[in-house]
């Protein structure tokens, strides 16, 4: 495999140009508003290790342990408001928009036939049938 983006061209290893987007920042982690969002509003955020990281089996034990402030961040985040989760980790994928492992967190409201046209698109196997 080829990964297409090298730490210099990592878009998510250029923190300096995501500023505005920055929500939180931790030792491993940050969280930051999505620039393209599925939700069409703020509500979609997403949660990138510091570190060029492209596969979560790469995380180290301190990764996970910090992730659990992540969590609890996002948790107060959407506050009263359901949301769902979903880790973005795939390699030489020409759907894929950032080899750089992440973690997007969206509101539960989002329409199902959008989520599951952006997935499909993006190379999820998805075997159920759709039911509106």
């Amino acid at each position: 495999w080829r990964c297409r983006y090298w730490k210099e061209d990592c878009p998510f290893c250029k923190k300096e140009e995501q500023k505005t987007h920055i929500l939180w920042e931790w030792k491993y982690w940050y969280l930051l508003h999505n620039f393209a969002p599925y939700s069409w509003d703020h509500r979609h955020i997403m949660a990138i290790p510091n570190e060029h990281i492209l596969l979560s089996q790469d995380l180290k034990k301190e990764h996970f342990e910090e992730l659990w402030e992540v969590h609890k961040k996002v948790k107060e985040f959407f506050w009263n408001e359901n949301y769902f989760s979903f880790t973005r980790e795939s390699l030489n994928d020409d759907s894929r928009s950032v080899e750089h492992l992440h973690i997007h967190f969206l509101v539960w409201k989002l329409q199902w036939k959008y989520l599951r046209k952006m997935l499909e698109k993006q190379g999820y196997p998805i075997k159920q049938e759709l039911v509106l």
